[in-house]
């Protein structure tokens, strides 16, 4: 071949070199940034990384950043996608907040994010947090005298808490807000020494409350809808199988729905459609179960529409009043509370109060329980469930929520903030996650599966 027709060739098959290699580099820098050429990695601290922020920070999607036995004196920023944090021991890995740092571990607008088998303590707001993330799991965490939630999870879909203890919250130890449907677990906790045990706001369908212990809180569970947030109303969760009670502090703080769940074990405040069952509630001061309208004031949107509420949270916008309105009563209806047993209640074991309207048409139903008192009186005679009512008057020991204004709500909650509320015991030694040293992460990829309710029974 001459030199003429060797530089031709040269001239064709020179750009087809070039796009090919352009190529090659692009695919390698796309499977690079997604993690696809890669195995997920262990980022050890403190022995490869001085801190856990410096791990997570580099970490990629599906890599386990695993902490060894130390205090960890640090608030923690997550926004990577699918990152497992774990401690290897539950007990003596702790990350501590020293009554200044926010949150232990925040996540925010990441999905899959996993933290397992440690300890949060002393953060002036929350032990951990999600925000805004779709999938995430707390599995054997301790989360103990966090000023104003243990777990807070807020706007986040598909997640479970498993095996869980907090303590010493102000406002609860663990918050689930703003999610419909929330397809979200809380199995297997403790909760202890809050304000209230498990607070959802907001929150409902497919959100489960399973297997559970709440006591020495202020209220145990309560479930609830206000103006002051998306996804309104709190519709459509299930609280099963859980052992609950006595919940009879009276030195934490309660929120205005207080007024009537105050020391009660399981409180539907709002609500709509919700699931109690086969529940062992007893000696509380207040109500076992009590179901009661919430009279909001000053409420930053009114109530939304039927056809709204059957829609997403997502799919819904927000669209506040004008003004603050005086009063939006937020109706309990359709309320189911079945096969539980409840004992030594101070006022009633269980309740259907009302406020201004007539409750036997309000669709919640009693059947099944074990329970000396009731208000009204032969509750489960007037509203059985899957049966049609005896005869009987709503009339006869009826419960009414109080119409108090603003001052007189606040002097009946009012808490001594001169004494500084008495803090539960120092967790004892909890269970440990299996083989957290060896075994690799599983980051909270799809939604959970659901516990089959109907095959729980009420706690020995």
């Amino acid at each position: 071949m001459s030199a003429v027709s060797e530089h031709r060739r040269m001239l064709r098959v020179g750009p087809l070199l070039v796009v090919l290699a352009l190529a090659a580099v692009a695919v390698a820098a796309a499977c690079s940034s997604t993690g696809g050429s890669t195995s997920p990695r262990t980022l050890a601290v403190p022995s490869e990384f001085g801190t856990v922020q410096d791990a997570v920070d580099a970490a990629a999607p599906g890599d386990l950043v695993l902490l060894a036995p130390g205090i960890y004196r640090e608030s923690v920023l997550v926004v990577t996608p699918s990152v497992t944090i774990r401690g290897v021991d539950r007990n003596a890995v702790v990350l501590d907040g020293r009554g200044g740092l926010a949150a232990g571990v925040r996540v925010r607008d990441a999905g899959g994010v996993v933290v397992e088998n440690l300890t949060v303590r002393n953060y002036a707001e929350s032990g951990l947090a999600w925000a805004n993330a779709a999938g995430f799991r707390a599995s054997y965490v301790t989360a103990y005298d966090n000023r104003k939630h243990g777990i807070d999870v807020f706007d986040s879909v598909d997640g479970v808490i498993e095996q869980v203890w907090t303590s010493g919250s102000a406002d609860a130890g663990v918050l689930v807000a703003q999610c419909d449907p929330c397809r979200i677990v809380v199995d297997g906790l403790t909760t202890v020494d809050n304000g209230t045990g498990v607070l959802a706001v907001n929150a409902g369908r497919d959100l489960q409350i399973v297997r559970s212990t709440a006591r020495s809180n202020r209220i145990g569970i309560a479930l609830h809808s206000t103006g002051f947030s998306l996804c309104s109303p709190q519709q459509g969760a299930t609280v099963a199988g859980n052992d609950i009670g006595p919940n009879d502090r009276r030195d934490l703080p309660v929120g205005e729905i207080g007024i009537v769940a105050d020391n009660s074990g399981v409180a539907v405040i709002g609500g709509r459609d919700n699931v109690v069952l086969a529940n062992r509630i007893t000696g509380q001061p207040a109500f076992g179960v009590v179901v009661a309208p919430y009279p909001e004031l000053e409420a930053a949107a009114p109530l939304p529409d039927e056809a709204e509420v059957g829609e997403p949270c997502r799919t819904r916008a927000f669209i506040p009043s004008s003004g603050r309105i005086v009063v939006t009563v937020w109706p309990a209806t359709g309320n189911r509370i079945q096969d539980n047993v409840l004992v030594g209640s101070g006022v009633a074991d269980l309740a259907i109060a009302s406020f201004g309207q007539d409750p036997s048409g309000a669709g919640n139903c009693v059947s099944g329980n074990e329970a000396a008192v009731t208000r009204p009186a032969d509750l489960q005679s007037l509203a059985p469930c899957d049966a049609p009512p005896s005869v009987g008057d709503w009339n006869r020991d009826p419960l009414v929520v109080p119409d108090l204004d603003r001052d007189q709500r606040d002097e009946l909650l009012e808490v001594d903030e001169d004494v500084e509320p008495r803090r539960g015991p120092v967790p004892p030694p909890q269970s440990q996650l299996p083989d957290a040293a060896g075994s690799p992460a599983r980051p909270a990829l799809g939604s959970p599966e659901l516990v089959d309710v109907t095959a729980l029974a009420v706690p020995g």
